[in-house]
């Protein structure tokens, strides 16, 4: 007699990985990471400044003046530009995200530029009149950098790299990525604000702490201006307007006074 033939039970459907968010401690640990990528990228790019300098006998002294012209800072902020945001953009696909709209990159609309801009500007033009009336002195760092791009003729790189790239860095971290994390955990949107525009702030240890605490405020207003228009892009044309006024006065102020 025959046995039977026992059918094997129907697979199981197998459902698909659903999307996830990195909330406070995933996106604390990807922004690390785009840190560490940027800081790799900058070092990379003055290496390849020095073996393009071609003078392997330089002091000390002379590394840290070719690496502190405005042009190399520039080009070395642009290639660290290109690694965070491959390191952004391999979290957010792990994620199972799409880049674009993991990081909030929505065009802004007129109003919302028309409301970005003017506060933006505001805010600097006061910050401007404190600094003259307390006798805080311009940025030595933003002075040297003009200067050195301007004397290299440069001063074309130092704007892409200063109003372009770096507000498309800093931006993507911080208002994007950290925003769309932090947001979402226990800190909420304002906890988020001001933990982010802080950790931001310190990151500028190039600069004496009156203009750390203007970078602070200046990220509150970015924060502000991201919570309320669900806009990414908003916040990097506002810091690229930011940088350009503020190289635009540090050119005023060269030529002028």
């Amino acid at each position: 007699m025959s046995t039977p033939e026992i059918s094997a039970p129907p697979a199981l459907p197998v459902s698909p990985r659903q999307p996830r968010t990195w909330y406070f401690l995933g996106s604390a640990v990807v922004a690390l990471l785009a840190y560490v990528a940027f800081n790799l990228g900058y070092l990379v790019m003055m290496v390849v400044v020095f073996i393009w300098h071609g003078d392997l006998d330089m002091t000390g002294a002379q590394i840290v003046e070719l690496a502190s012209q405005g042009g190399n800072i520039a080009a070395g902020t642009i290639a660290a530009c290109a690694l965070v945001v491959a390191v952004l953009w391999a979290a957010i696909r792990i994620a199972r995200q799409g880049f674009a709209d993991y990081l909030a990159l929505r065009w802004p609309s007129r109003d919302e530029l028309l409301h970005g801009l003017p506060i933006t500007l505001a805010f600097l033009l006061a910050w401007l009149l404190l600094s003259f009336l307390s006798g805080h002195p311009m940025l030595a760092f933003v002075i040297d950098s003009y200067r050195s791009a301007q004397d290299a003729g440069l001063l074309w790189l130092l704007l892409i790299g200063f109003c372009v790239a770096a507000p498309v860095t800093e931006e993507f971290v911080v208002r994007g990525l950290l925003y769309r994390g932090w947001s979402q955990s226990f800190l909420g949107p304002i906890g988020t604000i001001v933990l982010s525009s802080a950790l931001w702030a310190l990151m500028h240890q190039q600069y004496s702490w009156y203009y750390i605490c203007q970078i602070f405020l200046v990220g509150l207003i970015f924060g502000h201006l991201r919570r309320r228009s669900g806009s990414t892009w908003l916040t990097v044309i506002t810091h690229g307007f930011f940088n350009l006024a503020v190289i635009a006065h540090t050119a005023l102020k060269l030529a002028y006074f």
